[in-house]
């Protein structure tokens, strides 16, 4: 490796360390409760809507006006120009399409956020809140603020309003200079709320005005004294934006990219004084890995107890009760068990979740009082050790949704007995399917018996139960058995944390200008791996790499692969052996390149296995012309011109003007 990449895959590593520190920071005032959130128009783009940009790029075409200019002065001039109702429509009848699914969003509001803060117009937010089964309540004007429903669990301030009423909606200069006059309220209490909480900044880009009167109202609220700390994830100025229609970077665009890479250098530095530390991201989506990892942190020591006996024979434990066992002090072995096992988990730093089952949750509860690690005066031990939902005397059609809250606020789940045979009434199968589904990790204790056995059995019947399980289902002696518990949990929480930390490290090599492999599965696997690494593992990470993981057989899976895949991309790369062309999926994602403008690249695979002739190259060619309705195109040759060496410098080709 060369000096200059040593140094470029340093700068790399610091900037996904420095990133890593600011995840764990803000994962940190998450769990203390003092997190917002606000959200710009990047967060709304996956659920199918525009941004801001786009939003306006209409109007400008109809004004013969540069879309690069001042957005707001572009709406107020077309406002002058042709009155507001235009622009009401154009919100309107954007905003009233359904929304796409957005993983961020869904991952997002799986946090505990109380506080949303947004310029939106849209609902996804909202939303994926009720969808969570919380009451949300809406701040989208002046006069708002006067309620307050008392139920609420979330409150979403809408700062720009609302996309059912598009005439109160903040979009023209007039309306950002009047904003304080008609709007101030907002205004004050983020300036309090800055002051108050952390919050976390996603969706905008380093040039977005949105940011601009954010940064401004934290410039104006904070002093050298209180500075206190928060974040924002912001896109980075990339190549592939500077692009034309043809994939070509211009000189005009380089120059551009340079100016607008310098700018945002400049923004970061005068963010950072203010207070607002920037998480740079090479891609909206890549900011899912970073909210699945906060997910994580939040749930990583939550444990869901899920168990009970018949409350109608609060004695019976079954089996459990039948092993000898040298009694200390009144407790049964089963109450001495549960007793041990919720001490344990709060003396080894786990906080619990339970449905209170009979016979289980309140000796679970016993543990945590006895614990040297709970509040010495009992307040609020419910709240922070031990989190409870009696699901006692909830009508059924509640106690799913309750379970599904619970639940997906956990890491792992231990099954404790359990009574009933039949599945589809049995809370302890709920649960169980309810974590499964939530890839939960589960420690069905089999020597509990009853629900607990079958789990356990059903699981090894499935090959899901790992193979040091044994001790749930043979261990006599109940310290051992919940040492082994808490042993388990503690690896799980460790292995799950480093893989979560391998993925953010590895996801900064994932983004760059999407790059389509169209090849023979069974024939050029081997070079078509060996081209991903070439170029995802590249420290300048201009290029990303999209391939098929496995063959699938199925036509429409690969169709749809290919329709979602390729989307992405603006280079195709065609590797050509003697089998590819008569592939029948590689006239499909020629066609599909073609119709969506990529650059293609023919490299043909000349091995001696292959033995390409001069004569067949010129049929490839024709063949070529041919798929590729006539485009002139230069065809590599993977050995014979040193692919291995040259395959960036083949990439980079394609982006100088033609």
């Amino acid at each position: 490796m060369i000096y200059k990449e040593k140094l470029e895959e340093d700068k790399l590593k610091q900037i996904m360390e420095q990133n890593i520190s600011y995840l764990d920071q803000i994962a940190e005032q998450m769990k203390l409760g003092y997190l917002s959130v606000f959200a710009g128009a990047g967060l709304s783009v996956a659920s199918g809507y525009v941004d801001w940009k786009s939003l306006l790029e209409p109007l400008c075409k109809q004004m013969r006006l540069n879309i690069n200019k001042d957005l707001t002065e572009i709406a107020q001039y077309y406002k002058n120009q042709y009155g507001r109702q235009g622009l009401n429509d154009i919100v309107f009848n954007e905003f009233a399409k359904m929304p796409k699914n957005n993983e961020n969003v869904t991952w997002l509001t799986k946090l505990p956020i109380k506080e949303y803060w947004t310029t939106n117009y849209d609902d996804v937010i909202e939303q994926e809140i009720e969808k969570r089964g919380k009451v949300v309540e809406k701040i989208i004007n002046q006069e708002s603020f006067k309620y307050h429903d008392p139920e609420r669990e979330v409150v979403v301030y809408k700062m720009h309003g609302d996309k059912r009423y598009p005439d109160d909606v903040v979009l023209t200069k007039e309306d950002y200079q009047t904003y304080d006059e008609k709007r101030k309220l907002f205004t004050k209490l983020l300036s309090v709320e800055l002051v108050r909480r952390t919050f976390v900044f996603i969706g905008f880009s380093f040039n977005d005005p949105n940011l601009e009167r954010i940064l401004s109202i934290a410039k104006n609220t904070l002093n050298s004294k209180s500075l206190p700390k928060h974040y924002c994830f912001l896109r980075k100025v990339q190549v592939i934006d500077y692009l034309n229609h043809e994939n070509v970077l211009t000189e005009n665009a380089l120059g551009r990219y340079i100016q607008d890479k310098n700018y945002q250098e400049l923004r970061i530095d005068d963010m950072r004084k203010y207070g607002i530390y920037t998480i740079l991201v090479d891609d909206f989506q890549q900011i899912t890995i970073m909210l699945q990892y906060l997910y994580n942190k939040y749930i990583s020591n939550n444990v869901f107890v899920c168990g009970g006996i018949d409350p109608n024979n609060l004695s019976d434990y079954g089996r459990f009760n039948e092993v000898e066992y040298k009694k200390t002090d009144r407790l049964s072995r089963a109450e001495k068990f549960l007793t041990l096992l919720g001490k344990a988990l709060i003396d080894n730093d786990f906080q619990i979740y339970t449905g209170f089952g009979a016979g289980v949750g309140n000796y679970i509860l016993s543990g945590v009082l006895s614990s040297k690690k709970k509040n010495p005066m009992n307040i609020d031990v419910t709240n922070k050790e031990i989190h409870i939902n009696s699901l006692i005397g909830v009508e059924d059609n509640m106690k799913t949704e309750i379970r599904k809250r619970m639940i997906e606020q956990c890491n792992s789940m231990i099954v404790l007995f359990g009574y009933g045979n039949d599945r589809e009434k049995s809370g302890i199968f709920q649960e169980y399917d309810i974590a499964r589904e939530n890839n939960n990790y589960i420690i069905p204790v089999s020597s509990t018996g009853f629900a607990a056995q079958s789990i356990y059995d059903e699981m090894e019947k499935e090959n899901e139960l790992p193979d040091d399980f044994g001790f749930l289902k043979q261990e006599e002696n109940i310290e051992d058995i919940v040492d082994g518990i808490i042993h388990k949990l503690k690896i799980f929480k460790k292995e799950k944390e480093t893989k979560l930390n391998e993925r953010l490290f590895s996801s900064i090599s994932m983004y760059g200008i999407g790059v389509f492999l169209s090849y023979h599965y069974d024939s050029d696997n081997k070079i078509a791996r060996q081209i991903t690494e070439l170029i995802n593992t590249d420290t300048i990470n201009i290029f990303t790499v999209i391939r098929e993981d496995e063959k699938e057989k199925d036509d429409e899976i690969v169709k749809n692969w290919v329709d979602e895949k390729i989307k992405g991309t603006k280079i195709t790369i065609l590797l050509i052996s003697k089998e590819t062309l008569d592939r029948k999926y590689v006239s499909y994602e020629l066609e599909k390149s073609l119709s969506q403008r990529n650059s293609i690249i023919p490299i043909l695979i000349d091995s001696e296995e292959n033995a390409f002739d001069d004569e067949k190259i010129d049929l490839i060619i024709q063949k070529l012309d041919t798929e590729l309705l006539g485009m002139k195109l230069k065809l590599r040759k993977w050995y014979q011109e040193n692919g291995k060496e040259n395959i960036l410098r083949w990439l980079n080709e394609e982006l100088e003007e033609k």
